[in-house]
């Protein structure tokens, strides 16, 4: 099995972006990472910081520059697709040593290299929301005189949004992979034990099991925390006769996957019961109504009607789904105000969630958007799931 994707796809990444920046008169293309949400340097370069953040920028025509801070060469010379590297002191981590005895860039520096001494007068940005100011501050230092910065995540998280055969088969492993964890945390887990020692069992099971990482902070948590649709295990410890929230999700070749099931030790209530099974109706319900062409609005609209003819409209939080890909919530989602049609090889998580002022609980898969249909990667466990 392939760990991880080929060079020609970030390549082809870069010649894209190089496309866009032609065809909207931008000088280069600027994207920013940091530990938590590395989503498009990883995308770009496969470098993915520790401690420290990272950007790649794009000229529109020429190489495209992998920017560290100082701590990171080495680290990002082994694993980054990109070749240039330049480690300066906007990418270094928060607590902001001095770093005196190593040699770094400046944003001129770079916008000199990437333009050939021109400089850069139209910088396409790519991560607007996560930028630090130390970024910002050093961009705008940077640029020609009446430069300006152009809000453009569009033209990254298009292309983020098709994914490409690698990518799926990515996606589809992750998801295997969160499969069998899932098992031997439905095995091994028992009543008395705290949230945190169930989940030692899920991060040991996905790395025996070959994941890269888990995909995201994975659930195990029970009782009146599910009302949330997130949270954290805490040191409560595991109850019979409580819901319990699974959400298993391993991380391979940089793509993300969740599979996310309730469970219980003993049996449900009846109104539980009835709740836990109608929630796992609609979430296969919404498999149904994918399939290209169709506009994302209407699997909402259709999704929050069902909700409302089962009589269980005041239990409707959000939903249905959500993109997937490297983050495992990423763009787009489908709402009510997503007027964008689905497209073949869309890749999204069925995200059923269900709340009530005692407990919550979701039903979580991934799927690929087909010609016909869907495509589900995970299906295992879709059944009340009494231990």
């Amino acid at each position: 099995m392939q760990t991880k994707l080929p060079d020609s796809e970030f390549r082809s990444r870069i010649e894209r972006i190089q496309e866009k920046l032609a065809e909207n008169n931008y000088d280069a293309y600027l994207v920013h990472c940091n530990e938590a949400d590395q989503a498009n340097v990883r995308y770009l370069s496969d470098h993915w910081p520790i401690f420290e953040t990272a950007g790649v920028i794009v000229p529109r025509e020429g190489e495209p520059i992998l920017l560290i801070g100082p701590e990171a060469e080495p680290f990002a010379q082994d694993r980054s697709r990109i070749k240039k590297i330049r480690t300066m002191v906007e990418y270094r981590e928060s607590a902001e040593p001095d770093y005196p005895d190593i040699p770094v860039s400046s944003f001129k520096d770079i916008f000199d290299e990437v333009s050939g001494g021109k400089g850069i007068e139209r910088l396409a940005l790519g991560d607007y929301t996560i930028l630090p100011l130390p970024v910002w501050d050093g961009i705008n230092a940077a640029l020609i005189k009446g430069g300006e910065i152009i809000r453009a995540e569009w033209i990254i998280s298009d292309m983020r949004i098709l994914k490409s055969k690698p990518e799926i088969a990515m996606i589809q492993e992750a998801h295997r992979i969160s499969e069998l964890a899932l098992e031997d945390i439905l095995k091994t887990m028992k009543p008395g034990m705290t949230e945190k020692q169930a989940m030692g069992i899920v991060m040991e099971a996905l790395y025996r099991h070959g994941a890269e990482c888990e995909g995201f902070p994975n659930y195990v948590f029970g009782g009146r925390k599910t009302r949330n649709a997130i949270a954290r295990a805490t040191y409560d410890t595991i109850k019979e006769g409580e819901i319990i929230q699974l959400c298993i999700g391993a991380r391979f070749g940089g793509y993300s996957s969740s599979v996310g099931r309730p469970v219980i030790f003993g049996k449900m209530p009846s109104e539980m019961h009835s709740h836990v099974q109608f929630g796992l109706d609609v979430h296969l319900k919404t498999y149904e109504w994918i399939r290209e062409g169709v506009v994302a609005k209407d699997v909402a609209n259709r999704y929050f009607e069902h909700f409302k003819e089962k009589g269980y409209a005041e239990y409707f939080l959000y939903g249905p789904c959500h993109g997937t890909g490297i983050i495992e919530v990423e763009k787009p989602w489908m709402e009510t105000s997503s007027e964008y049609e689905l497209q073949e090889n869309m890749t999204f998580m069925a995200d059923t969630f269900f709340t009530t002022d005692a407990y919550g609980f979701r039903w979580e898969d991934g799927f690929r958007v087909t010609k016909d249909g869907c495509e589900p990667f995970s299906d295992a466990r879709s059944e009340i799931i009494e231990l």
